[in-house]
This record gives structure tokens, sequence and C-alpha cells, in this order.
């Protein structure tokens, strides 16, 4: 009697244990936002040059900024949702992939089909030939902004202590689109 005793409380045990674990939710990856946020405390506190070149349909212009004019520009980047937190996590798939001959991981994130949100994908390259110090290289976000009259689609690229780049299109019915064109360098 004992042994049947012993028996099913191990087969209890075993049945438990073998029981496939619930779905863990995803684990939040590597916020974009912040680093961004990094990046610009870096240039409110840095002696570098700012240039910036701009397009607007009329051809090009190059302007030097002041320091304090940077984090202006920098707003469509500083204005994003972290698809990184928890209310916005599961709303994106991730995908991951490296190239072996450039010791460069990407990290995809696509925004699902039924899931609404303002940034539809980001792409953020990553150096990990020393995987010690890896380190984000490149930031690329599409952006869509939807309001009564208009739809504004923003390409961002953030190359790390490089520059940053908007490329914006407002979109209105029954008029031509218009594209802006932004570059921020530093030195």
């Amino acid at each position: 009697m004992k042994n049947y005793l012993i028996l099913s409380a191990l087969i209890t045990i075993l049945v438990t244990a073998c029981k496939e674990k619930k779905d863990k939710p995803p684990e939040p990856g590597i916020s974009a936002l912040s680093i961004i946020k990094g990046q610009v405390n870096m240039l409110d506190t840095s002696f570098y040059e700012f240039i910036k070149y701009e397009n607007n349909g009329n051809g090009f212009d190059t302007l030097y900024l002041k320091r304090e004019e940077v984090r202006k520009f920098a707003e469509p980047f500083l204005s994003l949702p972290d698809i990184t937190d928890k209310k916005n996590n599961s709303k994106y798939t991730e995908e991951k992939l490296i190239d072996a001959q450039t010791d460069k991981l990407s990290i995809i994130s696509i925004l699902k089909d039924e899931e609404t949100s303002e940034v539809l994908k980001q792409i953020m390259v990553i150096d990990v030939a020393d995987v010690s110090s890896a380190k984000v290289e490149s930031i690329y976000i599409d952006r869509s902004i939807s309001s009564k009259d208009s739809i504004i689609e923003q390409k961002l690229f953030w190359q790390i202590d490089k520059y940053f780049t908007i490329n914006s299109t407002t979109i209105k019915e029954n008029l031509p689109d218009k594209t802006y064109f932004t570059k921020v360098t530093w030195q």
C-alpha cells in the first residue's frame, strides 16, 4: 500500500514537472529611445560643432547650429514611443540576424498587422566583433503619424556618435506630397 502512495506521489510530481511552462511575456529588448536620449544628453554637454543640412524641396541649406538647438531638431526621435516598455512590447515581432562576415547583429522589430502604433519598424545594428563590448552602431525607425487631414511618414536614422537624419513626407488628400530632409552632424 505504501508503494502505491509513493508511486502516485511520484507520478503527480512528474506530471506537474513535465507540463509545458506557460508562455512567458516577451522580455524587453534594447531600448532605442534610451540610447538616443543618452546621445542627446551627451550632445547637450559637448563642445562639438553642429551642422544642419536641410532640403525642403527648394535645394539644400547648410547652417551651423548652437548646442541648445540640437535637441529641437532631434525631437522626432525623442517623441517616439518606447517599443520595449510593457504596454508596447507585445505589439511587435522581433527577429535577430547576424552577419558573420561583418560581425554585425541586426535586431528587427516590426509592428504586428493587427496592432496600431506610430513606430512601424525599427532596426538596430550592433557591432558584435568583441562580444564583451558589443555596441549599437545605428538605429533606423519607420514612423507614421496620422492626423485628421494628413499623414506624416518619417524615416529616422541615427548613426551613433556621428549624425542623425530625418526624412519626412507629409501626405494630404488632393495635394502633392511634401518631403523634407534634415541631417545634423557633429564633429
